[in-house]
């Protein structure tokens, strides 16, 4: 369960980091931004999840 919880976390950072690049660059694709970021967090919600069943 750990593993799955810190590759979740994984994902979600990967997620973000390509969301503040998209901002910062003022790539156009409001879309694309909304559904990598709501991405994310889905992702360290359930690394969260997964950390906490791993107890």
């Amino acid at each position: 369960m750990r593993a799955a919880a810190a590759g979740f976390a994984l994902v979600a950072v990967a997620c973000m980091t390509v969301a503040i690049v998209g901002m910062v660059t003022g790539r156009p694709g409001d879309r694309a931004g909304w559904l990598i970021r709501a991405l994310a967090v889905v992702c360290f919600a359930t690394a969260v999840v997964l950390n906490i069943a791993a107890h």
